[in-house]
């Protein structure tokens, strides 16, 4: 090989390559220095994870643009500006309590949303759920400050796209809450909501929480896998909704010829709930026994095999001829379900409508596009599913109640919002568990004892909001309640012996499309006896 001689630098050279080896050795010191502490990527109370992905844990309540993901310049777009709002409310909370003397200065105490603020493809919850989310929170946090005697923060704390990373959240909300009697000055945490989803991570966050005494009202879980002490949901759970769903059939019983299309990640408590239940409900009835098929989810982030593979199931349904289709899978997955109805050259020679059963929250925005119409409209599909929440038909004022048109205007007046951003039901359903928080905290503030520090006002403490929760019961056999929550969803109780799932809560059937002309599904609510009264 040829020896290559090469000409001697020049001055200028030189020089160019120095600037260059400088600002090589800066850029390796800042990193250096970002990664042993001497500077934060994420600021805010927000720590890095060990993978460099994500900032976790509680932000600072009056940090306007914390940063969910390190060195980025605040939050997902999509929801800057009601994080935003947040940081203002919390702002002039602290404002009016610090710079007011007299009777009329108002104490206020802290409670935590737990969602995961990053999203991404296969992240636990979608942007848009992330930002109907957060709205329905604001817009409870604001209706509370305007009417209640204690105001509220709302903290932001950051759980991780997959809910994986918790630990750092609830190490800073133990050191939130106080051994000693609370008082005004305190301002204590008082609770937390949110934990949208159900899986380990969910139940391992729980627990914790429930041994820090921080009690948590869940928005959405519906399966009744997870539990813990002080974990209580304000959805239905999925037995209840599968409970409902059989007092649809009833009715409407097709041709009983059924099949169940199950998501297979065996992680994912919600689906494999769900599958248990139908499996257990319907399965003799509908001939579920080898007319089923599985899928893999898009939700988790592992890559396990090519999601959203729905040709097995679409082959056996029109194959066999199934009117009555049994989903347990998440919301994100069904509109490909659909789609692969519409294309399957197998269903061409079956002409007869194909009703598709879910448990749901509300009717998610998958389902709301032209070309899921058209799919939906070729393949004859109707969805069924037995909701948390109905907001189309509230919207038009059908079986709506007052508290839901005031929470509807509100939402609209606090996020800019078009009303459909209610259609998915996360919205309606996380006001509605901030709204019990709110509560306990107010009637256990009517009947504090004096506090034993002077002058100083008595404030609820956890223990307290977990107590005042466990005795928002409906009265069994009437139609009464005992300081239970009239929410945007409807009105419900709680009882410990039913496992913190709300009792009485109405469970709507939202068909969509809706056939012209028929009559709405008969009402079901939680734990309703024989003659359709609550609770059982």
């Amino acid at each position: 090989m040829a020896l290559v001689r090469r000409r001697p630098l020049g001055r200028a050279e030189k020089a160019i390559l120095a600037v260059l080896a400088l600002a090589a050795i800066t850029a390796g010191a800042v990193l250096l220095v970002l990664r042993l502490g001497g500077g934060d990527p994420c600021g805010d109370g927000l720590a890095e994870t060990a993978n460099g992905q994500e900032c976790v844990g509680v932000a600072d309540a009056t940090a306007e643009s914390p940063a969910f993901e390190p060195g980025a310049d605040g939050p997902d777009e999509r929801i800057a500006d009601l994080v935003r709002k947040v940081a203002e409310e919390n702002r002039r909370v602290q404002d009016l309590w610090e710079g007011q003397e007299g009777p009329n200065r108002k104490p206020y105490v802290q409670v935590a949303l737990m969602l995961p603020f990053n999203s991404s493809k296969s992240s636990a919850m979608t942007p848009e759920v992330v930002e109907h989310s957060l709205a329905g929170v604001l817009t409870a946090q604001i209706h509370a400050n305007e009417n209640s005697g204690v105001n509220y923060q709302l903290l932001l704390t950051n759980i991780g796209r997959h809910l994986s990373e918790w630990e750092p959240a609830v190490d800073t909300l133990a050191r939130l809450t106080t051994a000693k009697e609370p008082v005004d000055e305190d301002t204590p945490l008082v609770g937390a909501v949110g934990l949208p989803n159900s899986e380990q991570d969910t139940q391992d966050l729980a627990d914790a929480l429930s041994a820090a005494d921080v009690p948590v009202v869940s928005g959405v879980l519906s399966s009744p896998e997870i539990s813990a002490d002080k974990l209580f949901k304000s959805a239905p759970s999925n037995r209840e909704s599968v409970a409902a769903l059989a007092g649809y059939l009833d009715e409407r019983p097709g041709a009983k010829s059924g099949y169940l299309v199950w998501d297979m990640r065996e992680e994912d408590n919600y689906v494999t709930n769900t599958r248990e239940n139908m499996r257990d409900v319907f399965g003799e009835q509908y001939r579920l026994e080898n007319r089923n098929s599985s899928f893999i989810g898009s939700q988790g982030d592992d890559y396990r095999g090519a999601p959203q593979r729905f040709s097995p199931a679409a082959r056996g349904i029109c194959r066999l001829e199934a009117d009555t289709v049994f989903y347990a899978g998440r919301d994100s997955d069904l509109p490909h379900l659909i789609t692969q109805l519409s294309a399957e050259a197998e269903c061409d020679d079956f002409d007869a409508e194909i009703r598709i059963l879910r448990v749901a929250t509300g009717l998610p925005d998958g389902l709301m596009g032209e070309q899921v119409h058209e799919d939906m409209a070729e393949a004859r599909v109707v969805t069924v599913g037995a909701s948390a929440t109905d907001a189309p038909s509230w919207r038009a004022g059908d079986g709506s109640g007052e508290r839901f048109a005031t929470f509807a205007k509100g939402f609209a007046e606090v996020s800019g919002l078009p009303g459909e951003a209610l259609n998915d039901g996360y919205a309606i359903m996380h006001h509605d568990a901030f709204l019990v928080v709110t509560r306990a905290t107010e009637t256990a503030l009517d009947d504090m004892p004096s506090s034993d520090e002077g002058e100083a006002e008595r404030l609820p403490s956890p223990l307290d909001v977990y107590n005042t929760i466990t005795n928002m019961k409906v009265v069994a056999g009437a139609d009464s309640c005992q300081d239970c929550i009239s929410g945007a969803s409807g009105q419900f109780g709680f009882d410990v012996e039913k496992d913190n799932w709300p009792v009485c809560k109405p469970v709507p059937i939202i068909e969509y499309p809706r056939p012209e002309g028929a009559d709405r599904p008969r009402l079901y609510r939680t734990f309703q006896g024989p003659d359709g009264r609550c609770p059982a």
